[in-house]
């Protein structure tokens, strides 16, 4: 880490200070600007407690954090806000460009979130609260293991047309229980051919289960 300029602490107290922060696994590239000045540009480890270790230099002052949306999510903006510090979580498609720059490095990305934070152009997305993004993320799970056991019966059911090999059960027979126990029982002319025909119970059972919620509300998942 490195301090930009010679300002020291007592100078920064009591004014805003924005803070633009380009999120990575292993470590955050952090620039902090106050009256149009970057006063820190740095590299910092990826932890929400080296970036508060950061923030001790600027006690007294009106904190302002700006990082864009992305895979690490929004447990981030949790910790700022509940540390009492204005976070606005960026979507990356909204954020302005330069025409004809096109150039992207940890540091650039990092002052520029800083100093568009400070110039107050930047749109924010919508944080929903811990509980609902996790009630979302649950039905979104739900919904990835459906379509997967989806497509697997759909390949199955494929490759018993391709073979020539006879189903009990009419077209549009729903996958069930009843199926996958009569695919466990199937006998083949080799046994490669078996085990293309029985893939592992998880593949099938798992999502099956979860299915019954849409079964209730009348809804049908199944091929």
């Amino acid at each position: 880490m490195k301090m930009v300029t010679g300002r020291n602490r007592r100078s920064v107290v009591g004014k805003d200070v924005y803070v633009g922060i380009d999120v990575h696994k292993e470590s955050w590239q952090v620039t902090v600007r106050t009256e149009g000045e970057e006063i820190f540009n740095g590299r910092i480890p990826g932890q929400y407690q080296s970036l508060k270790k950061l923030f001790e230099r600027y006690q007294g002052c009106r904190m302002k954090v700006a990082y864009e949306a992305g895979p690490f999510g929004f447990w981030l903006s949790d910790k700022l806000v509940a540390d009492g510090i204005e976070v606005l979580v960026v979507p990356p498609s909204l954020i302005p460009t330069e025409s004809g720059n096109r150039v992207k490095t940890d540091k650039r990305d990092s002052r520029k979130l800083a100093k568009l934070l400070e110039s107050n152009v930047l749109k924010r997305v919508y944080v929903l609260a811990p509980e609902e993004r996790e009630h979302r993320d649950l039905l979104r799970t739900r919904r990835q293991l459906v379509d997967h056991r989806n497509d697997v019966a759909r390949q199955i059911k494929s490759k018993l047309l391709f073979y020539g090999i006879a189903s009990p059960f009419t077209a549009s027979t729903r996958w069930s229980f009843k199926y996958i126990e009569w695919l466990k029982v199937l006998r083949c002319d080799t046994d490669y051919l078996e085990r293309i025909l029985r893939p592992p119970d998880r593949s099938l059972r798992v999502p099956y289960t979860a299915d019954r919620a849409d079964q209730q509300e009348g809804r049908s998942l199944m091929p």
